[in-house]
């Protein structure tokens, strides 16, 4: 049983970015903001640091090919960028102290690395119509913002269930 609990963990978290965005209104600040949960992305990056990073760069890739294949329609592009983020992550986490503010900024940072190589890849795929400036207004301070406002309330639940976890599978 236990070694379905880390799945199951992550099933939830993946799922949890396209609940969130069903119950939010679609006309939220009068549609001049498009805030973006990624909270997959942000369970594998403390999943990396507080459980283990092979694990979720293997989650990453699992999980980063199902969401080009049902959200994207690209494949290859989450399933690519979401482990690389997760390799940053963990070689961040090293270099600097490991207590939940530094975290806090580290999946800050990773969170603008892939929103920014996400509009990137639109618009080398010629698929957003934004300029930079009106990305970072419109989609990159807004979803920066709302994901802090998550790690704030995930963060010490996740951080316990990936110590947990990784206690029950050291035994």
């Amino acid at each position: 049983m236990k070694r379905y609990l880390l799945p199951l963990l992550m099933i939830a978290c993946f799922y949890s970015d396209s609940l969130f965005l069903t119950w939010f209104p679609d006309n939220a600040f009068d549609g001049k903001y498009v805030p973006v949960p990624r909270l997959f992305a942000m369970a594998l990056m403390l999943m990396a640091i507080f459980f283990n990073r092979n694990a979720a760069i293997k989650y990453g890739f699992l999980f980063g090919f199902l969401f080009d294949l049902f959200y994207t329609g690209i494949l290859g592009v989450y399933m690519f960028f979401l482990p690389l983020i997760v390799y940053v992550t963990s070689k961040l986490v090293k270099v600097l102290q490991n207590n939940l503010f530094i975290v806090a900024l580290i999946i800050l940072f990773d969170l603008f690395l892939l929103e920014f190589i996400m509009y990137e890849v639109n618009i080398l795929l010629q698929r957003t119509q934004y300029t930079l400036s009106e990305f970072i207004h419109i989609r990159l301070w807004p979803t920066l913002i709302l994901n802090l406002i998550f790690y704030l309330i995930l963060s010490i639940p996740l951080k316990n269930s990936f110590e947990k976890l990784r206690r029950i599978f050291n035994e």
